[in-house]
């Protein structure tokens, strides 16, 4: 059960800064080649678009890595109610937001 809230949590975006009045749905994504953990924002008011048969809206968004300048293409598709229907990752797989505050410890400046 414990699988299934955590596959649920990662295809509804994780809205990191909820209490701050950020509307963002946050994924995250690991590069396949380099490991390196990306987060991709996207805000549902502004980046969602209209499908062409107006069932439900879509987003496409092409992210790069900081360290590895890998590039990973997050597409993922929504129903009229905005909930995920489909995510599909080219490039990376989709992680949990434990996983990125992971890479970013592991990767932190030594003098922070």
């Amino acid at each position: 059960m414990k699988f299934f809230r955590k596959l649920a949590q990662m295809l509804s975006g994780t809205p990191a800064a909820a209490a701050q009045g950020d509307i963002g749905m946050y994924y995250y994504v690991r590069v396949q080649r380099s490991g390196e953990v990306l987060r991709i924002r996207i805000n549902p008011n502004n980046d969602l678009s209209l499908t062409d048969d107006e069932s439900g809206y879509f987003v496409r968004k092409v992210a790069v890595g900081t360290r590895s300048f890998e590039r990973v293409e997050l597409a993922i598709t929504y129903d009229k109610n905005r909930t995920v229907t489909h995510v599909e990752v080219q490039g990376g797989t989709l992680v949990d937001q434990a996983a990125y505050e992971a890479d970013q410890a592991a990767h932190k400046p030594p003098n922070s």
